[in-house]
């Protein structure tokens, strides 16, 4: 095996990751994106430098721009409310392209390998940015630490490379430990399971009747789950040399997920389940607790009883309550015409006072701390619910690595027999661990 020990995935993304990228698409050739001694506008400690810019695009600001949203703005009203504010107070007019969530990055790259000027803007996930930023399609933003200051380290840590900042993040849908608290005191308990240890013994008790013990998210988002234990369990994906490293901890995650199915405690047909199923049951009474995504949280306050529902920070594995950091953020398309406005419009959609906004009229957890603090945030929501939210993203997790759709379908291969129980659950990992160093030694990063 080939070793890059002296460089991290920080600075070795963007040598390597136009092979890679290309290769794995079974397409020759990359961006031809002007990068090479170019600035964001930013210097590494995340001041404003002066600087180039990367892609063909000029630097005039537009009175108009299209974006790309991931899904029907029907379902983020948080990010159509914003849209609002933002064209209201600049003047400029954001077309927005509305994009199912599965054709989103398979549009971005058709777009971009023909170097198209399309799309100026998107909205995303934080762990598609290793292969667009080792391509060369996305744009530096050029935000300083007066914007970027104000988001936990961890956070900043996943949008930046080389001291580069290339997506602002926008909101958070980590996930969130809810319980129904009446229940809970029904049955003897006057607080939720604290630790794996206690989810797996309170919740044999808890499963009772047509009651489940402990539900989470399963179908579609199977890897996300995985993350979320593995980093509680102590363990990471990979190292800073591109090579997996999660055999070890992933073997606790799941010998802790066959433990919570063997003794029934998760209910029949979890694979099955998905954000919207697993919300529903809830509310409908069918689970004691759940770790599921928001914001499920504000909807069950909205339907059940003032004193029924309550949450909890994430119980504790091995060695941390870390939830899984699944971030969506604004990025600018290098190849666009329009990036004055598209960076405008990537700062404004993520300034404290939209992430505030956000969270008032769609119910997602803001990703700038001070925003827990707001007296109009504290008078709309619980303050236990904000404590445990801003817990939760304060100590959340997560990884940025090449080939992400490759290697995320390499573990749902086998994360999703070895959590039903039909495949060994070492012989599962060791096979995703063969199937994913193999395909990173195909694209040289290793």
């Amino acid at each position: 095996m080939q070793k890059n020990s002296k460089r991290t995935r920080r600075t070795f993304i963007k040598s390597a990751g136009v092979i890679g990228t290309a290769a794995l698409a079974g397409c020759s050739g990359g961006s031809n994106s002007s990068t090479e001694g170019g600035s964001d506008g930013q210097s590494s400690d995340g001041g404003s430098t002066e600087g180039g810019t990367t892609g063909t695009g000029s630097e005039t600001m537009a009175d108009e721009l299209v974006f790309y949203n991931a899904g029907s703005l029907e379902f983020d009203p948080g990010t159509e409310a914003n849209i609002e504010r933002f064209e209201e107070e600049t003047g400029i007019s954001v077309e927005v392209n509305e994009v199912p969530w599965s054709n989103l990055k398979t549009s971005l790259t058709t777009i971009w390998r023909n170097q198209d000027s399309t799309v100026d803007a998107f909205n995303g996930p934080t762990w598609w940015l290793a292969d667009f930023v080792s391509s060369d399609w996305l744009e530096p933003l050029g935000l300083g630490s007066d914007h970027m200051g104000k988001f936990p380290d961890s956070l900043n840590e996943l949008v930046q490379f080389d001291g580069r900042t290339y997506m602002a993040p926008e909101f958070g849908k980590w996930g969130s430990y809810l319980y129904d608290q009446q229940y809970l005191n029904e049955q003897g308990f006057d607080a939720p399971p604290d630790t794996w240890d206690e989810v797996l013994s309170q919740g044999e008790q808890l499963s009772q009747g047509d009651k489940s013990g402990f539900a989470f998210t399963w179908s579609g988002k199977s890897v996300f789950s995985f993350k979320q234990f593995l980093y509680q369990a102590g363990g990471q994906l990979f190292n800073d040399s591109y090579e997996p490293v999660f055999v070890e901890e992933g073997m606790e995650v799941l010998e802790f997920f066959n433990e919570l199915r063997e003794r029934g405690i998760t209910p029949d047909g979890m694979s099955s389940l998905g954000e919207g199923g697993i919300g529903d049951n809830f509310i409908a009474g069918q689970y004691a607790t759940v770790e599921s995504w928001t914001p499920l949280g504000s909807r069950a306050i909205d339907e059940w009883d003032e004193n029924r529902i309550n949450s909890a920070k994430p119980p504790e594995g091995p060695e941390s309550r870390a939830t899984f950091q699944d971030t969506n953020g604004i990025s600018v398309s290098a190849f666009s015409e329009r990036k004055d406005a598209a960076k405008e419009f990537a700062r404004f959609m993520t300034t404290r006072a939209s992430s505030k906004n956000n969270m008032l009229v769609e119910g997602n957890p803001a990703v700038v701390p001070d925003v827990y603090e707001d007296e109009d945030i504290q008078s709309e929501y619980p303050s236990w619910l904000l404590e445990d939210m801003r817990f939760n993203l304060e100590n959340a997790q997560s990884e940025t690595y090449m080939a992400q759709p490759q290697v995320d379908d390499y573990l749902n291969e086998q994360l999703t027999p070895a959590l039903l129980g039909n495949k060994d659950p070492e012989a599962a990992l060791n096979d995703a661990y063969d199937n994913i160093e193999r395909l990173y030694q195909d694209i040289g990063l290793i």
